[in-house]
């Protein structure tokens, strides 16, 4: 399935994209804190804390790698239709593409829920 966005649909989608990004950094950054606050409490020692820390980001990092960098105009759409399934954005963030953009996104949602 492919669909060509428009310029102002292009425009849209990178505005949602950017949110996704900001919420994947959102969710690394609690990850990470999480893995500080055991190690201020005393959970953890100096260097586990310092390995658990290191392996957190990088792993998360590489999600947010493989989702966002190389991102072309042909990926926008499969990009939102992610961000949308993991509710990171909501429907009123996509109401702005036209119905043939939603459909495909709505498509690819209901294949990621086995529909």
């Amino acid at each position: 399935m492919y669909y060509n966005l428009t310029k102002k649909e292009k425009k849209i989608a990178a505005q949602i994209i950017e949110k996704g990004v900001q919420a994947d950094f959102k969710a690394g950054l609690e990850k990470a804190k999480k893995v500080i606050t055991d190690w201020e409490n005393e959970k953890t020692d100096n260097r586990a804390a310092y390995h658990k820390l290191y392996k957190t980001i990088t792993n998360h990092d590489k999600k947010i790698s493989k989702r966002y960098d190389g991102l072309g105009g042909s990926d926008y759409l499969m990009t939102v239709a992610v961000i949308l399934f993991e509710e990171q954005i909501t429907e009123e963030d996509i109401k702005d593409f036209s119905d043939e953009a939603k459909q495909f996104i709505y498509r690819w949602i209901s294949v990621w829920k086995g529909e």
